[in-house]
């Protein structure tokens, strides 16, 4: 699980990641009078996420030092572009890159407090993608990084229209579909 601090935005914080997660509050805790609590959840487990509200402590610098953003790993391209869309309707702001990084999808988007936040799906197996990382991805053959960003809308269109997940989850399809221009 994590805990993440908030203090101006925390309202909003707890907003998108309940979104985030399709998740359900189990608590909110008045700390001593001075912090409040949000526990959040999407399984069996009582939460995965705690926003914290810091009353006085303000906003997150621009450029701070120490981590850089959390993952989370969705089990399929739906759920992945449910959130998306859920996130959207809500008015919050789109994902700032949406890459196939080949071995993953994924959406990185910003929280209210500048946090940066992916949501990922594996496109193999864990040791497949094991492989695919050390003796595929960042080699000459594989290409730039930037080669996999993709429109979010149009990936939704795709999906929707019925492209195989199998097709939206291979950077080599990805690539070319990018060149063409219909992803």
């Amino acid at each position: 699980h994590v805990h993440i601090f908030s203090d101006e935005n925390y309202d909003a914080t707890v907003d998108f990641y309940q979104m985030i997660f399709n998740g359900e509050i189990t608590n909110v805790n008045n700390h001593e009078g001075k912090t409040k609590l949000t526990f959040i959840t999407y399984d069996d487990h009582d939460h995965r996420v705690v926003v914290i509200k810091q009353p006085g402590w303000g906003s997150k610098p621009n450029r701070p030092v120490g981590l850089s953003h959390i993952a989370f790993a969705y089990s399929s391209l739906g759920e992945l572009i449910f959130i998306y869309k859920t996130l959207k309707a809500a008015g919050h702001p789109p994902p700032h890159w949406t890459v196939n990084h080949g071995n993953s999808t994924s959406f990185y988007y910003r929280d209210p407090d500048g946090n940066e936040v992916e949501t990922m799906l594996d496109n193999f197996s864990a040791l497949d993608t094991q492989d695919y990382k050390r003796f595929y991805q960042f080699t000459e053959e594989f290409g730039e990084m930037s080669e996999g960003n993709f429109d979010p809308d149009k990936m939704v269109a795709l999906y929707e229209a019925g492209t195989p997940d199998s097709v939206l989850m291979d950077r080599e399809k990805v690539r070319e579909m990018i060149r063409e221009g219909t992803l």
